[in-house]
This record gives C-alpha cells, structure tokens and sequence, in this order.
C-alpha cells in the first residue's frame, strides 16, 4: 500500500535504499522545509555524492490518483542542492567551430575542484553571453556546476593576483605553474578558426557557412557515424581518412575500399572489414533516418521521421524544398489570404508542414534552409544509397482517413492524447483548417474553439474521444461528435494529499 513499506521490505532482504523519512501532518511542508535545510548541509560528508532530494507520495493509490504528464510523475517533487562554488582565474579563450558552423569560446582556467571533480575548461556558449558576462583573461572568476553536471562562469570578481594561482594542482594530482596573464578583453573572431572563412553575426551567435569547413565536415561525419550507430567509426578514424585526404564529406565513407583501410596506421584486415560492413548495413535505410543522420540544426529524430511521412520520398523533399522557397507573386506560393482575409505569412510548403502538431513555421524554415545547404551532399548521397518510405503506423482504424487538433486544457497530457489519436489512424495538426474533422476541447479552448465551431467543424471532450475509441461501430461514432466540450474537474496536485 505503501512506497515506504516497499523500502522497509528492501532493507530486510539486505538491499539498503538511500535514507528516507516519512512526514505524516496536515503540513508536510514544514518538515521538507527543514529535511532539505538539513541534508544540504550533510551533503559534503555523505558517503556517496548526491546532487538532490526526491519528495514522494507515500500512498500507492493515491500516486494512481495522481498519475503522470508525458514528462514526469505528478506525485513526485525533485528539489536540487544549490550549485557548489569556487573560484578560479580565467587564463585564455579558444575558439572551436561545431558540426552545425556555431563557433563557440571555451574558456580555459586555473584548475579548480568543483564538487568532486577538477575543471579547468569550460564553455562560455556564445558571444552574446561573452558579452553578458564582460569577464576578461586574466580575472578572477566564480565558477559554479549546474546541476552539478556543468562547470560555468557564473561572474567576474574584479582583476585576479599571482596569488590566485598559487597552490593548484591538475586532475592527474601534477602541479600547476602558470603566470598570470596580461589583462585584456575577449577577442571575437572574424573568421573561422578552422576554415579562415568570414563568420556572419546571427543575433548572439557567430556562424561559419563553408559547408567544407573542415571542423564541421569532422564533426558532421561523427553525428552520421553515431546517428546510424555505426560501430568502428570514431574521431580517431575520421581524422585519420580527412587528413588522409581519403574522403571530404559524408559520401566518401561509401567509396572507401579495402586498400584505403588498411593503409591507415594500426588498421588491420579486421578492423577494415568490420569497418567495410557497417557501411554496407547503412547503404539502406528510412528516409527519416537519413535526414536526422544529415544533423540539421534543431531537427531531431521525431521530427525528422515526420518531415519523411510529410513528403514521402526523396524526390517529393525536393519539390517540397522547391516550393518552400516561393515567395507572394509565384505560382508555388499558394493562396495568397487565408479563409478571414488575412495575408499568409508563408507559402502553402512551409503551412503544410505547420499544419502537424509540434511544427511551427520557425522549425519548418530550419528543416528548409538546413536542407538546402546540404542539397549537393543529399544529392552525392542518393548515389550510394537506398532510401525507403517512412513506414506508416498500422492502426486499429477507427480514426483513419481523420484530422483533429487538440486544445483547452485537458486531464490527460496533450501527448498522451496524441498518441491515442495516431494510434487509431488518425492525424494531429496544429492549426484550424476547412481540412480539420475533428477538434479535441478542454477547458478555456480559445480561439480555436471559436473558430471551428464558425467553420461547423466537430468538437468533441475527452469523454467523446474516449467513447470514439471504445466502441465497437467505429464509424457510426465518429460521426456523432457534435456536442460541446464538457466541463472537467481541476487535476489535483501533490498537495492535495
């Protein structure tokens, strides 16, 4: 009945559980208060390192009662410990460009211990927070981890001393000897520090565009590797074929042979062939796979197998690229005005793609732009490999050949419904359209409620949607779904209990 007898239970058997304590008042917030007080003091001499206090419900029943969003359990409270500081001095800044063309500082410090672990670099992510921070080589700094996972520049305390440098020593225990640097400003490259090309300015980020950039080739090469979970393909090998100049893109891994393998240092016959034979597995594979292989910036694998069931086939991406780049005036942009008279801000390609839920019009002009920029190595790869339709989900069919949309505040999480719907055959957009059969209300529905009752689309609750997918006469169902949205009752929180 309980999660603490379950504990009681483990440590009998002789399986110690970390420490609990059960708070049973009419105020259980007083005592959690205080547990957190009191365990983040015992942190430091605590057997094991801990970054945190979990609060549960003790209840089973009511853990049930409470149930889960798609991302964490409602019964459940995460509380973390406050980042563990030090200081340190900022010594220099390098410069490292990214598979996406994001160059990125990386500040390199006086060695300093950070709760448990020795840091001596860490990212200062862009220019733009270079420039939050005004920090400059040779200050002193406060360093903290983040969830006691990253090490990060917190602020600068002023000019550092030699002194600060004094008695520090390297994670392998070796002494530290450095001078203290010359104070000076942090110098903001202009070109790249892998390629020499011009970088372009975007907002509080610095882009290199050369598709060839040797650091973003590396690096792009290392994302297909693991995107397609090849096995025998990492960076030591990549640099050894780029410096080789046995390959310069993606689509070179496929032309390697036999002889260029084993001509590399401590590549044996084995090792070659095992290497040979991952590439001959991945000459197959989804068209979404490929694409979120392709590493676009933003576009993970979710997103790119929609994008594939979007345009179906290699071929339908690049009339769908073509499309998405009409501009008001061309025949491929569409209507001009939406059904109210207001002008589209994109053209029909980029509101196609919108029209899936979890897709906006920033993403879908990520997922053109990145394409388009990698439009000749897509092409070089058609060459070598074999690319298959996004498989289409079998569904009990209730709600085949259906659009719904979902809105309002519902007692299940928007993604729990989501997968309801696909999983019956229907599809989920994100907008309202004549197209839409169905909209899914919650409370304080909006706008999108008001306009698809304007438009006689059918609004269905939770209760309709439960009762569509349980029948036994799925069409006759289907049909019926003109009620309003009935009222639900407030999702309870911990507290409650």
């Amino acid at each position: 009945k309980y999660d603490s007898e379950l504990l009681a239970w483990l440590q009998k058997a002789g399986i110690e559980p970390a420490p609990w304590t059960v708070f049973e008042s009419d105020s259980p917030q007083v005592g959690m208060i205080e547990h957190t007080t009191e365990w983040s003091a015992k942190r430091t001499g605590f057997e094991f390192e801990i970054d945190g206090i979990v609060f549960k419900l003790d209840d089973l029943q009511q853990r049930e009662n409470l149930g889960m969003t798609a991302h964490h359990p409602r019964w459940a409270l995460a509380w973390k410990f406050p980042p563990e500081e030090a200081t340190s001095v900022l010594l220099s800044v390098d410069w490292q460009t990214g598979r996406t063309g994001n160059v990125t500082p990386v500040a390199r410090i006086a060695p300093q211990s950070v709760g448990g672990v020795t840091v001596e670099n860490t990212t200062l992510h862009n220019p733009g927070e270079v420039a939050r921070l005004g920090v400059k080589i040779g200050d002193k700094i406060l360093i903290v981890r983040r969830g006691d996972v990253i090490p990060k520049i917190e602020h600068s305390l002023g000019r550092a001393k030699q002194e600060d440098l004094a008695g520090r020593h390297h994670a392998d225990g070796t002494l530290f000897a450095h001078e203290l640097p010359k104070e000076c400003e942090i110098a903001i490259p202009q070109i790249c520090p892998s390629c020499d090309s011009s970088l372009v300015v975007e907002g509080a980020f610095l882009k290199c565009y050369n598709i060839l950039c040797e650091a973003r080739t590396s690096r792009s090469i290392l994302y297909w590797c693991r995107a397609l979970e090849m096995d025998g393909i990492g960076e030591k090998l990549v640099e050894q074929l780029l410096d080789a100049d046995m390959i310069s893109s993606i689509s070179g891994l496929y032309q390697l042979t036999n002889q260029d393998l084993t001509s590399l240092e401590r590549m044996g016959e084995k090792s070659a062939q095992n290497v040979l034979s991952e590439l001959v597995r991945t000459k197959q594979m989804t068209l979404g796979k490929f694409i979120h292989a392709l590493g676009l910036p933003g576009i993970g694998p979710e997103l790119a197998s929609l994008f594939a069931s979007h345009v179906k086939t290699l071929e339908g991406m690049f009339d769908w690229l073509g499309g998405a780049h009409a501009v008001i005036g061309d025949d491929a942009y569409g209507p001009e005005f939406d059904l109210t008279g207001k002008t589209h801000k994109s053209n029909i390609a980029i509101r196609g793609l919108c029209e899936h839920d979890g897709i906006g019009e920033k993403v879908a002009i990520q997922v053109r732009d990145g394409l388009e920029l990698r439009r000749d190595l897509i092409l070089e790869l058609s060459r070598y490999l074999i690319l298959d339709e996004e498989p289409i989900t079998v569904s009990n069919g209730k709600f085949d050949g259906m659009t719904f949309c979902i809105t309002g505040t519902l007692t299940q999480s928007r993604k729990v419904i989501q997968l309801m719907v696909k999983a019956a055959g229907g599809k989920v957009v994100g907008s309202i359209s004549t197209k839409l059969d169905v909209l899914i209300a919650g409370e304080n529905a909006g706008t999108k409620l008001t306009k698809a009752v304007n438009l006689g689309i059918a609004v269905w609750d939770e209760a309709s949607l439960n009762q569509a997918l349980n029948a036994s006469d799925s069409s006759s169902e289907s049909n019926d779904s003109t009620k309003p949205p009935q009222k639900t009752q407030p999702q309870k929180s911990l507290l409650d209990f």
